[in-house]
């Protein structure tokens, strides 16, 4: 009886959820990217420019990836964070050494597919994410179809990067205050836990009558 109530116990655990502040800080990466990439739009016309910009971006999302993950190596780790984050930095690293529009856009495509197939995935290992995982692993597929599509203009590029870094940090940051989604994933296992507890103990009662 005891180990059959462990096990369960065992079982419904789940996984500690990335706290509020650290959440935050991937969208404050975001916001401010966006809103930098929108007000710098005059010299979005140097190549140079856009390159330097969008390197920041991504590698700055990037960071915000590994503080998450080193904010979870205490309590198991994820290794999620961890793979988004290599993969904003190699690529943040592959455009501050390129030169030409058409890389640039294959960089930033590849990054955009690469991130969106990783949110998805996470689906599936992080709790309470499914909702934020579908919203940017949608996004990032359609910023990298927009940016093939636009692959000769670095102005487009550049600019779908900066939407793609609002809508991305607005949600997120919406999503960081939503208290119901952070609750339900512990208090569905709570509750399961307890009613798996209790059906057993209910049970002599009704075979002694």
């Amino acid at each position: 009886m005891p180990a059959a109530v462990s096990t369960t116990a065992g079982s419904t655990t789940p996984e500690t959820p990335v706290s509020r502040p650290i959440k935050l800080v991937r969208v404050a990466v975001l916001l401010l990217s966006g809103i930098a990439i929108a007000f710098s739009a005059t010299l979005h016309e140097q190549l140079s420019f856009d390159l330097g910009m969008a390197a920041l971006t991504i590698g700055a999302v990037g960071i915000a990836h590994l503080v998450e993950w080193w904010s979870l190596r205490s309590r198991g780790g994820n290794p999620l964070p961890l793979l988004l984050g290599v993969v904003s930095l190699a690529a943040a690293l592959g455009l501050a050494l390129t030169d030409t529009v058409i890389v640039f856009a294959v960089v930033v495509a590849g990054w955009a597919l690469l991130s969106a197939l990783l949110e998805f995935v996470g689906m599936t290992v992080r709790p309470g994410s499914r909702q934020d995982a579908v919203f940017l692993g949608a996004t990032g597929m359609l910023l990298a179809l927009l940016v093939i599509l636009v692959r000769t203009d670095e102005v487009a590029v550049l600019g779908f990067l900066g939407a793609y870094a609002v809508l991305a940090g607005v949600y997120l940051g919406i999503s960081a205050f939503d208290t119901r989604r952070a609750s339900a994933p512990g208090d569905g296992a709570i509750s399961d836990g307890a009613a798996s507890e209790r059906s057993p103990l209910s049970s002599p009662p009704e075979s002694r009558r």
